[in-house]
């Protein structure tokens, strides 16, 4: 049986964004089954660190859903910018608040998209702090772990609205903004020790600044999906 796919939305997304990352998804060559988590941007505002359970919650019902309408054992999950984070908690064994979420019995594959797996954000610490001290890296040898980052945008202090935004979004969130990612996060920071770590020339970060050339694009989805 082919597994379901799961999409896990980053900081601020709405379910809507990953719609035609999922149509993609669901259409030859692919023909998956494709559920996108249901977690809103009022949801991502309402999350103070450490508290990212009620994205995990989210995650995990959607998962149980794919794995009941499907009737398969297993899912194959991606995680964009902030829900490769979440998707990689989910998979802990030791219980996060209280919850033990222990994904990785039913997760196949984890694929990031633009995830600071190495990040210095303020509003994160604890949480990634949490992850990186009791899971680091492809923590899971049983799961296949792909993490991809753009190479698109260098930061500028002075020069092109995208370059100043990407300066702005390194500088605040990384601490230099000279470096060079997907207009939002460094390609550096995308690095997950014991993935299949994967940089696409090109690349930028979200739908809403960059339809044709996001990770979910028509064009880009071959370029990073194991269709396996």
């Amino acid at each position: 049986m082919t597994r379901p796919v799961v999409i896990m939305g980053g900081w601020l997304s709405s379910p809507a964004d990953y719609f035609g990352m999922a149509r993609i998804l669901a259409a030859p060559p692919y023909n998956r089954i494709v559920y996108v988590v249901n977690f809103s941007r009022l949801d991502w505002l309402a999350l103070r660190d450490p508290n990212f359970g009620p994205a995990l919650d989210a995650l995990a019902a959607t998962v149980q859903i794919a794995l009941s309408e499907t009737g398969a054992d297993k899912i194959d999950l991606i995680g964009h910018s902030a829900g490769g984070r979440i998707a990689r908690a989910y998979l802990a064994d030791e219980p996060y608040q209280g919850v033990r979420y222990a994904g990785h019995k039913v997760v196949a594959s984890l694929t990031t998209l633009g995830t600071a797996h190495a990040t210095s954000e303020v509003w994160v610490k604890q949480f990634a702090d949490w992850l990186e001290a009791r899971y680091p890296g492809a923590a899971f040898p049983h799961i296949k772990y792909r993490a991809v980052a753009g190479r698109s945008v260098r930061g500028r202090r002075f020069g092109s609205p995208e370059e100043m935004i990407a300066y702005r979004s390194y500088e605040v969130s990384f601490g230099n903004g000279n470096l060079i990612g997907d207009g939002i996060v460094p390609t550096a920071a995308c690095y997950l020790a014991g993935a299949d770590n994967l940089i696409l020339e090109g690349a930028r970060h979200a739908p809403y600044n960059a339809p044709a050339t996001w990770y979910g694009a028509r064009d880009v989805v071959p370029l990073w999906f194991d269709a396996g």
